[in-house]
């Protein structure tokens, strides 16, 4: 099923204790709709790419509230122009490499690499196609409390600094692009999709499970006998 426009997919991602993997998705288009909409040209998605958009996913990444771990590590960044049916337009991947693996700005792991926080994007409707979108940070650096729950202060800290990231990430493409392009959450399918523009993000109190990073560790099953007798 399509969606309602050509737009980009900005992709960020890198590594977790182990050796495991995590990565991170937003899609990004202008205001244009159908297969023929104006995304940016690859020379306008590289300029972006390799200048503000990778300095406001390592701000996102690096800063202090965004409670990421130092012991998860950003890799790379890439950014690429799609068709309606999710291809990519160019022939070639569009990514940025940072020099060296860029570390969270919180305290060391203390949870299991599985174990995210959510946050959520939020538009003008409360439901629906394309009302709510979401991505994954890997490897909070957060405290549970005796309810279950991190503090109501962190998740606040986290969205705080989840909005600065996605107004960073959307607004700083406008200037350089003939056609300006925003953060938004797509749907696909139904009468052709929908697009909305995020106007907000939201970070729950309860932490979440990302079961996909979990592919590259061994389990290293220890094992112990039990003997119960014969019946």
């Amino acid at each position: 099923m399509p969606y309602d426009r050509r737009h980009v997919v900005i992709q960020w991602g890198g590594t977790l204790p182990g050796g495991e993997i995590w990565s991170n998705s937003l899609r990004a288009s202008s205001g244009d709709t159908g297969a023929d909409a104006d995304v940016p040209t690859e020379g306008e998605l590289t300029d972006w790419l390799t200048g503000p958009l990778q300095e406001a996913v390592a701000s996102w990444h690096s800063r202090a509230t965004s409670r990421i771990s130092t012991s998860a590590k950003l890799l790379y960044v890439k950014a690429n122009a799609v068709d309606i049916y999710g291809h990519y337009l160019q022939e070639n991947t569009l990514e940025y490499l940072y020099p060296s693996p860029l570390p969270g700005g919180s305290s060391a792991a203390v949870m299991p690499n599985q174990v995210a926080l959510v946050v959520s994007l939020t538009t003008r409707y409360q439901r629906g196609p394309a009302h709510r979108g979401r991505f994954y940070s890997p490897l909070p650096s957060i405290v549970v409390g005796a309810d279950g729950r991190i503090p109501a202060g962190e998740a606040q800290n986290v969205a705080d600094s989840a909005a600065t990231f996605i107004t960073e990430a959307g607004d700083t493409a406008g200037p350089d692009f003939v056609v300006p392009i925003k953060i938004v959450v797509m749907s696909a399918g139904g009468a052709g999709g929908k697009t909305e523009i995020v106007t907000g993000v939201e970070v729950g109190r309860v932490l979440d499970t990302q079961r996909r990073r979990r592919t590259e560790l061994d389990e290293d099953y220890q094992s112990h006998v039990v003997d119960q007798g014969a019946w």
